[in-house]
């Protein structure tokens, strides 16, 4: 009997403590968590308090005091504290990280449409030079030529807030924008696509293709006896390169673009490493875009 009674006494002192400890780990939590006024003396009045409940009931309290069961006490709130301080600390810490990460996400959303902004009124002003030309002569594309302008813009505006878009969508945007550049510069610009279908179902940053074939006919010169010559065809399944021959507009600065810079910030906040690849040779210019599984 005597026995048992210290088995009881013992799983009950260990049950009593679990539940102490459980509300003691709740309390400094929720103090830990607010902004109470005079935090630290929240928590010194909870160390009195649990020890003192911790002495009294889990120990005899008649019996005269004893100072380890007080430290062991103690001990228990401060790894509390400790515990919970690095929680919140990497709670913070991960919050913060992911508020910066939205914040250049945002600010890359912003630079991208500022580029859309400066450079659209532009395309689209000589899109309707190009379209007055060819209703004066009476051109036999004249309503293509509108069609596909309304529906490269259509597309654009469809696609602006999409992180990605299929390989597949990209290139209807890109037929599009390829017809009106090859109105306005008949026989001086030659394109030649050659993509998997298999890979169709595959992404790219929105529009990238796109900008990377506009930084061609940006920054080149074109004429019928020394046209532009564009190939875009895929490499080994993983990336769809854009090759066009140099042939630098005279007063031009021979740079990439800036449009290829927010290329390459895209991929990185979509966590892809080397997503976007620029090489340059004395006669080309290619840039190999990733392709994305989802």
């Amino acid at each position: 009997m005597g026995i048992e009674a210290s088995q009881y006494d013992f799983f009950g002192k260990w049950m009593l403590t679990a539940i102490i400890l459980y509300g003691l780990w709740h309390i400094l939590w929720h103090i830990t968590k607010s902004n109470y006024p005079y935090r630290n003396g929240w928590y010194v009045l909870v160390l009195v308090v649990f020890v003192g409940m911790n002495y009294s009931l889990i120990y005899q309290s008649g019996l005269p005091f004893k100072f380890q069961p007080a430290v062991r006490s103690t001990f228990a709130v401060l790894l509390f504290l400790v515990v919970q301080y690095t929680l919140k600390t990497q709670q913070n810490n991960a919050r913060l990280s992911l508020e910066k990460e939205q914040l250049q996400t945002e600010n890359y959303k912003a630079q991208i449409q500022a580029l859309h902004a400066r450079i659209d009124p532009h395309f689209l002003f000589n899109s309707l030079n190009t379209l007055r030309s060819m209703v004066r002569q009476q051109h036999t594309k004249s309503e293509k030529f509108v069609m596909s302008l309304s529906d490269f813009y259509r597309q654009t505006l469809k696609h602006t807030e999409n992180t990605s878009l299929q390989l597949s969508e990209e290139l209807v945007v890109l037929q599009s924008y390829l017809f009106l550049m090859q109105s306005r510069n008949e026989e001086a610009s030659l394109v030649k696509i050659n993509i998997d279908k298999a890979l169709h179902d595959l992404y790219l940053p929105t529009l990238a293709l796109q900008t990377v074939v506009e930084n061609c006919f940006k920054h080149n010169s074109m004429t019928s006896k020394n046209p532009l010559q564009i190939e875009i065809s895929n490499i080994d399944g993983a990336y769809v390169e854009v090759k066009n021959n140099i042939q630098t507009k005279i007063g031009e600065e021979d740079r990439s673009g800036y449009g290829l810079e927010l290329l390459r910030k895209r991929y990185e906040l979509m966590k892809v490493s080397e997503g976007l690849i620029v090489q340059k040779t004395p006669d080309h210019f290619i840039v190999r875009l990733k392709l994305i599984s989802s």
